[in-house]
C-alpha cells in the first residue's frame, strides 16, 4: 500500500501563517508534535513564527506564546512561575520530550486533557486568540477549542501568590493513558477565612466548578472533619454533574475525592 504523503509548510511571521491557513484547504497547525502518531496530510508549524515564541512577563501576568516549549519555561525558574504550573511543566515526560513540547499543544491537543490543562485552569488563565482582523481574550473555563480561522497567540497565566498550593498528576509516569489525569487546588485566607479556592481536575473528564467554590468562600477555619467530609461529597456531586455521559475509569473519581480530602485538610 502507497505511504500516504505529507506536506509541511512553515511561516516566518503571523501574517504568512494567516495566509497559508486562507489559501491551503484542511491545514493543520502543529507544534512540538509530541502527541501525534503520525502527520496530517497538510500541516504548518508554529515553531518558526518567533511572535509564537515569546515570554512576556508582567507585574500581574507572565504570558506564553503557543510555541514556547516546556524545557523554555523551566528554565525561567520555579520563582518566577505559579508553583502548581511550574510543578506541572516539570512532571512532563522527560528532558528529550520538554525540548520538543510547546505549551500551546498541551493546551490544544485532541481528546483527553493534558498535564497542564488543570493548573491553567485553577488559575484562572486567559487565552489570546487572533485572526487577520481581530482579536478576542477567552478564559480557560469558557475554552472550547480553537474557532476556524484563528490561532491561539498568547497563554496569560496570572503571578497571584497563594496560601495553599497542592499540585498532582495521577496515572503512569512518562506517558499518558485513560489512567493519567491532573488536580490543581488553590486558597487563600485572612483572618481565618476562606477568601480565595480554585479546584480543578482534568484528563478523560474536566472538572471545575464556580457554584462550588463559592459555597465554600467565607468558611471559617480550622475545618473540622465534618466540614471536610462535607465539602468532599459536595466536590464528589458537582464532579459526577461533569462526568454525566462521559466513559471514565472510576479510579479517577476516587483519586478526585482524596485529593480534596486532602487538600481541604491543608486548611485545618
Amino acid at each position: 500500500m502507497k505511504e500516504k504523503e505529507c506536506s509541511v509548510f512553515f511561516a516566518r511571521n503571523l501574517s504568512e501563517l494567516f495566509y497559508h491557513m486562507k489559501t491551503i484547504a484542511n491545514l493543520t497547525t502543529i507544534g512540538g508534535c509530541t502527541r501525534i502518531s503520525s502527520m496530517p496530510e497538510k500541516a504548518i508549524s508554529v515553531r518558526t513564527v518567533p511572535e509564537l515564541k515569546m515570554i512576556n512577563k508582567h507585574e500581574r501576568y507572565i504570558g506564553f506564546g503557543p510555541g514556547t516549549t516546556l524545557s523554555e519555561i523551566l528554565a525561567l525558574g520555579e520563582r518566577h512561575l505559579p508553583k502548581i504550573f511550574y510543578e506541572a511543566v516539570k512532571s512532563i515526560a522527560n528532558p528529550m520530550v520538554r525540548n520538543l513540547a510547546t505549551i500551546g499543544g498541551n493546551i490544544c491537543s485532541p481528546g483527553q486533557k493534558l498535564t497542564l490543562y488543570a493548573p491553567l485552569l485553577a488559575l484562572d488563565t486567559t487565552l489570546e486568540l487572533r485572526s487577520p482582523s481581530d482579536v478576542s481574550y477567552i478564559p480557560m473555563l469558557n475554552f472550547t477549542g480553537i474557532p476556524k480561522g484563528k490561532i491561539l497567540t498568547d497563554i496569560r497565566i496570572p503571578l497571584n501568590d497563594w496560601d495553599v498550593a497542592v499540585f498532582c498528576r495521577l496515572g503512569p509516569d512518562h506517558k499518558i493513558t485513560e489512567h493519567s489525569a491532573s488536580f490543581a487546588f488553590l486558597a487563600d485566607t485572612e483572618k481565618n477565612i476562606i477568601t480565595n479556592i480554585k479546584l480543578a481536575f482534568a484528563g478523560t473528564v474536566t472538572f471545575r466548578s464556580l457554584e462550588l467554590e463559592n459555597k465554600l468562600l467565607g468558611a471559617r477555619l480550622p475545618l473540622t472533619a465534618k466540614d471536610i467530609n462535607s465539602f468532599t461529597e459536595a466536590a464528589g456531586a458537582q464532579f459526577d454533574k461533569k462526568a454525566e455521559g462521559i466513559e471514565y475509569k472510576p479510579i479517577l473519581r476516587q483519586q478526585f475525592l482524596n485529593l480534596t480530602h486532602y487538600s481541604f485538610e491543608q486548611l485545618t
